[in-house]
């Protein structure tokens, strides 16, 4: 039987030979028993006759029924011949297992069943148990690897062809589909030519013999490698062996004959087919490849038809594909039936098959690009650059382009790497209303192969149809860096120049479009740029039209005039006839003839081509020329009566959200909706409208109805967006939680890994809004993830390395942030490994300086500060930052240097401004700041902004405009960041105010205390105690002093209390109510030596110092109190008490010069408020005789109170009388 076998496949003409041997077959027959009957069908199993195999098979089980191989043998052959008995052949194995669970053909039989089913998951749980018990053998590993290809399980398919080369490193499957993933996954041709390089080695070492297993390998890959010359050339060689080992076998030769046509090598493909015909005349793979032939030197001539007919008829039920195809290209009026029909035998070809080698092989993805191309031909013309009025589609769906989108939809799942594939789907369906899934696919294109032109070309008509501009403008910028040939390109000028246009940069567009159109002009350009000048009517017409609109701007009315004319000539009496119409509305809008635009755009009928554009058009310009908001909607109503379809409704949706109608719009929305459920855009717009409208409930219903139906990543993210808004924290942790779970999304290929670090991102931002306490493990796994998906993009050199990094980095800083709190050290080294991935970022720099100076290494942050400022020298935060470190360090001069220059960029950099206000304090030039704050206010104009209030209100309290400084610290109570700063300055000013009107009973009084009392509860906790003490102590009752002490003392002991001022304030003055003056003295003086001066601590320690400052000088310690009083003045020059204390040791000293000059200071710094203060600076120059002096200030404390006791009298009148003398 072997014997005959072989004959035949040689086609020997031995005929006595072959003869003899069938005569001996059938004596042998005769006396066969079961046995022998079991491996005559066993080898006819193999050689594929499946019927004649389970005729000897049936003879064996009939002889020996208890022979369970055969009873094996005999499921295998009704698999391959009728599928359909699935549950008979099932019932039959699970015999043979029922007598020996461990029956290893019988569980292999099983697991083949469940595969041919397509149940890849139960074929592998009975795979399983055979590798657990043979974990050395191969075979239910190579069928394992079958079904994780089937089922594209990428990851699992790479372990598991690893495990099986490792076993035995010259197994052809796990080679062939590493190969297939090379070319149709990753698309990395290099590698593939040298996986077949390999491949061809050791079939040539280890299959000498074996024609067919050449022969397949060449049908397969050369029908998945885009006609890669590198791949073609390298497949030839197996189909060539094939042909040298057995020159007669016609398939074999008419498979060289088809890989030269892949080459384009037609007249050697003729010779081969004229070859394989002289053979086999009646062969139609040859006559095939024979009209292939002839219609690519001829042309479609009658000859040619002819022989398609005869070839249609020389078949059976089961036609050639090609065929079909061939028909389409000979009669156009029916080509499209004949497509069909082409696309049709194709795919159910194919679909006999589980996703594997053989099913790729029948689905021939190069054969139905090729269909593809012709069908293109025939489908409506749909531009490619997409200006603001043709944004909007008149037809219904197309049965021709659902058709094509299905087959190319289909083609790229089989092979998700074959480039030509996704780009030709990525422009259909970016032409016809699919621009979000167009750019996904464009997107991946550029991370297979960042040279891709075309990719980048698409993309960037994608952004121009989104208006985003400056990313259309990167992506032909990249598309230049890697092929200067663009700029040959007509679409590449006119897209620069559509760029540059609305970039307003009219004079280059113009230069653009001009110089795109000499080119679409130019006959031998033709073809040079394919994949790019994919030019139709339309598109030219929109480059006409372009061009005559930007000639309109810069006034080139008479180039204008010329260049219309070319386009009627152009276009008179085709479908963009109606355009010009457009043009010529445009020009009479430049000429400001409004009229005469409305009425040529009324010319434009329903039912024509550009109706909706014409009339949309018509609309804005009553809107935005006539300010007729009624004729606006009316224009789109009439748009939709005329033409009640989806995007009709979509434009008056769009219309009514420009002039904030939402209700309006939702309802447009909802309609166009209905009769188009699969538009992401359209579901997106009905879900902005609800949220205009606040129907928040409906909105979160309608993103959950559309992500059931359409199952999209980008309405998913959308959805959670707006969960996030509205505060329902839990629920987007659900979703999220539910997401994860999912099995796609625990793949480990790089588009699943990146949408699994989103969902991380966004679960991670849910908790920290709700507790940040949960992010960290969540985090931590998005920063794995990422690594892995950094590491695969720098070794496959696929995708944006730089946009990784720029991930990676913003994962660590968010995980860094969830540190911070609790383990600053490891905080600051997850920043600097942050800084490794992005080493200028400003947020990663800032975060590590703040974190620097929280950890008190002010060198680290000035350090860093510094990188900061280099990277960015207006950086807002790092200014204020290195301001504050001068600050703390007393470097007054260096904070305000620092402080004005950020500011003389930002004006309104508030946090700035109030630290210089407390700077220019302490330097004692408060006066400074005004200019500054005058240009803050002419910066903001009349906005209002509590931030700049609160800064107006420490201005005025320290101008002792105590009242105003209230009034605007007021105000700043409505600022979220400033509002616990704001209370505590007014709690402060109303003590001082209490402390002023003390021997007063008055209801001022009392309203101070009530306000400050009201306002503690706004003061941040941590330096709430100290102020509320100092709130009880007001009344200077001694059982309020009594229970202060009862609270407090008790905390002076525990760690960081004792370092509130405020607090230790407070003890002292209650011990004075209790006349405890000894132990007020000790507790100030302890702190004073222990606590170091810092600008959260300055007032409350410069109130102590003050204190201890008058203890020493009422005990009489003089020196020491000047001391003291030196080192307040050091930390502020604008301290109105230390200057009057000063003032008053000099004069008890009667050295007036050096009191009146500590009073002129306290006088100057207390905006001439305190009268005291000017009552003893004019006695002061009174002694002095300095009489002008003292008059202009004794006429001051007159003027704002008349009856001040005895200025007049002794003072005033004295110093006139002395100067008269």
């Amino acid at each position: 039987m072997a014997l005959i076998y072989s004959h035949k496949l040689v086609n020997t003409i031995e005929r006595d030979d072959l003869y003899n041997l069938e005569a001996k077959l059938k004596e042998e027959r005769k006396h066969a028993d079961a046995k022998s009957l079991y491996y005559a069908g066993l080898f006819l199993s193999f050689a594929g006759k499946y019927e004649k195999s389970a005729d000897y098979v049936n003879k064996s089980l009939r002889k020996d029924p208890n022979n369970l191989d055969a009873v094996i043998l005999k499921a295998y052959n009704d698999m391959y011949l009728n599928i359909d008995m699935h549950v008979t052949i099932q019932d039959c194995l699970e015999l043979v297992l029922s007598k020996n669970d461990k029956n290893v053909e019988g569980l292999l039989a099983l697991a083949k069943l469940k595969y041919l089913l397509k149940d890849h998951d139960l074929s592998n749980l009975t795979l399983d148990k055979l590798i657990v018990h043979y974990p050395r053998e191969v075979v239910p590993l190579i069928e394992k690897l079958k079904n994780e290809f089937a089922t594209q399980r990428w990851e699992a398919v790479y372990d598991t062809i690893e495990r099986v080369l490792s076993l035995e490193p010259t197994n052809l499957e796990a080679l062939k589909i590493r190969i297939f993933i090379a070319l149709c996954k990753n698309s990395d041709y290099i590698e593939a030519v040298d996986q077949l390089n390999t491949l061809y080695t050791i079939l040539e070492n280890e299959e000498t013999q074996n024609g067919y297993q050449f022969y397949d390998i060449a049908q397969t890959f050369s029908k998945i490698c885009a006609k890669s010359s590198t791949v073609v050339s390298q497949v030839y060689r197996f189909a060539q062996y094939a042909f040298e080992m057995y020159s007669s076998n016609v398939e074999y030769l008419s498979e060289v004959g088809y890989q030269c046509i892949l080459q384009g090598k037609y007249k050697d493909a003729l010779s081969f087919f004229k070859a394989a015909s002289k053979i086999d005349s009646n062969s139609i793979t040859a006559l095939c490849g024979l009209t292939l032939c002839q219609m690519s030197d001829n042309g479609p001539t009658d000859q040619v038809a002819q022989q398609v007919e005869l070839l249609f008829e020389m078949q059976g039920t089961n036609k050639f594909s090609i065929l079909y195809l061939l028909s389409a290209q000979l009669h156009t009026k029916d080509a499209t039936s004949y497509l069909n029909k082409a696309i049709d035998s194709q795919l159910s070809k194919a679909n006999t098959h589980p996703y594997s080698l053989t099913y790729i092989k029948n689905l021939d993805p190069e054969f139905l690009l090729n269909v593809y191309k012709e069908y293109k031909k025939y489908l409506p013309k749909k531009p490619l650059v997409i200006t603001s009025y043709l944004s909007y589609s008149q037809d219904e769906n197309n049965v021709s382009v659902e058709k094509c989108l299905i087959l190319l939809k289909t083609i790229t799942d089989a092979c998700p790497g074959l480039i030509p594939a996704l780009h030709d789907l990525a422009k259909l369906q970016f032409q016809f209303g699919l621009p979000f899934e167009a750019e996904k696919l464009a997107l991946h294109i550029g991370d297979m192969d960042n040279t891709h032109a075309g990719s980048q070309v698409l993309l960037a008509q994608i952004y121009i149809q989104q208006q985003q501009f400056i990313k259309a403008a990167q992506c032909l910028e990249m598309c230049l860096s890697y092929n200067f040939k663009v700029r040959d390109s007509a679409m590449y000028h006119f897209l620069n120049g559509v760029i540059l246009k609305n970039l307003n940069q009219a004079q280059d567009a113009l230069t653009f479009f001009t110089t795109s159109l000499h080119i679409l002009n130019n006959k031998n350009n033709i073809g040079t740029n394919k994949h790019i000048d994919d030019f139709n009517i339309i598109d030219k017409a929109t480059l006409y039209l372009q061009m005559i609109e930007l000639q309109t701007v810069v006034g080139l009315f008479g180039e204008a005039g010329k260049s219309l004319q070319e386009a009627i000539q152009e276009f008179s009496y085709t479908s963009e006839e109606n355009r010009l119409l457009i043009a010529r509305a445009d020009i009479a809008l430049r000429k400001t003839d409004i009229d005469t635009a409305i009425d040529t755009l009324n010319e434009v009928k329903p039912g024509q081509p550009y109706y909706f554009q014409a009339h949309s058009k018509m609309a804005h310009i009553y809107l935005k020329e006539k300010k007729d908001r009624g004729m606006f909607t009316n224009c789109f109503k009439e748009i939709v009566s005329n033409h009640p379809m989806a995007d009709a409704h979509t434009m008056m949706g769009d219309a009514f959200m420009s002039i904030h109608e939402p209700v309006q719009a939702a309802e447009s929305y909802e309609t166009a909706y209905k009769g188009n459920p699969s538009n992401i855009q359209l579901v997106k717009k009905l879900g902005v409208a609800l949220v205009k409208m606040h129907e928040y409930e409906k909105a979160v219903q309608h993103y959950e109805n559309a992500i059931d139906q359409l199952d999209d990543d980008e309405l998913r993210f959308e959805y959670l967006e707006l969960l996030l808004k509205l505060k329902q924290y839990d629920k987007v942790d659900s979703v999220i939680s539910s997401q994860l779970n999912q099995p796609h999304n625990k793949e480990r290929d790089t588009p699943s890994l990146k949408r699994r670090i989103k969902l991380l991102l966004t679960q991670a931002k849910s908790r920290d809004l709700k507790n940040s306490a949960n992010t960290n493990l969540i985090l931590s796994e998005a920063k794995d993830l990422q690594n892995a998906v950094l590491k695969r993009v720098e070794i496959d050199s696929k995708g944006d390395v730089q946009e990784e990094k720029e991930m990676l980095s913003k994962i660590i800083y968010l995980l860094s942030k969830v540190k911070a709190v609790k383990e600053p050290g490891v905080a600051a080294g997850l920043l600097s490994e942050a800084l490794m991935y992005s080493p200028r970022n400003p947020d990663t720099l800032f975060a590590l300086a703040k974190l620097y100076a929280q950890m008190n290494n002010p060198e680290k942050c000035e350090q860093t500060c510094g990188v900061l400022l280099n990277a960015e020298p207006n950086n807002e935060s790092a200014a204020v930052m290195m301001a504050d470190l001068a600050f703390r360090k007393g470097e007054l001069e260096t904070a305000q240097r620092h402080l004005s220059q950020i500011l003389s960029v930002k004006p309104t950099s508030w946090e700035a401004l109030a630290q210089l206000v407390e700077v220019q304090w302490r330097r004692g030039k408060i006066s400074e700041v005004d200019p500054i704050m005058e240009q803050a206010r002419l910066t903001m104009g009349k906005q209002e902004d509590p931030e700049y209030s609160y800064c107006e209100g420490v201005y005025s309290s320290y101008q002792g405009k105590v009242n105003a400084a209230l009034r605007q610290l007021n105000i700043a109570r409505r600022s979220q960041r400033c509002a616990g700063a704001a209370a505590k300055r007014m709690v402060l000013l109303c003590l001082s105010q209490h402390a002023q009107d003390s021997l007063r009973e008055d209801d001022t009084r009392i309203l101070a205390l009530r306000t400050a009392e009201k306002l503690l509860v706004e003061v941040n906790t941590s330096e709430r105690k100290g102020l509320h003490a100092l709130l009880q102590l007001a009344s200077k009752q001694k059982s309020q002093a009594e229970r202060v002490l009862q609270e407090l003392l008790p905390y002076v002991s525990e760690e960081g209390t004792q370092d509130d001022p405020y607090l230790i304030l407070a003890i002292a003055s209650a011990y004075n109510i209790v006349k405890q003056p000894t132990r007020a003295k000790n507790i100030l003086k302890r702190t004073i030596a222990s606590m170091t001066w810092t600008p959260e601590k300055a007032d409350g320690l410069e109130r102590c110092w003050l204190e201890v400052a008058d203890n020493q000088i009422n005990s009489g310690r003089i020196e020491a109190a000047k001391e003291l009083l030196a080192k307040v003045l050091t930390h502020n020059k604008s301290c109105i008490a230390a200057y009057q204390y000063l003032g008053y040791l000099s004069e008890k000293d009667q050295n007036y010069k050096s009191a009146a000059h500590n009073y002129e200071q306290a006088w100057m710094h207390s905006g001439k408020s305190d009268l005291s203060i000017g009552y003893k600076l004019s006695y002061a120059h009174l002694k002095l005789k300095k009489y002008p002096e003292c008059i202009v200030v004794c006429r001051h404390i007159l003027k704002v109170h008349p009856d001040y006791p005895k200025i007049k009298k002794d003072i005033l009148e004295k110093a006139k009388s002395n100067l008269r003398t």
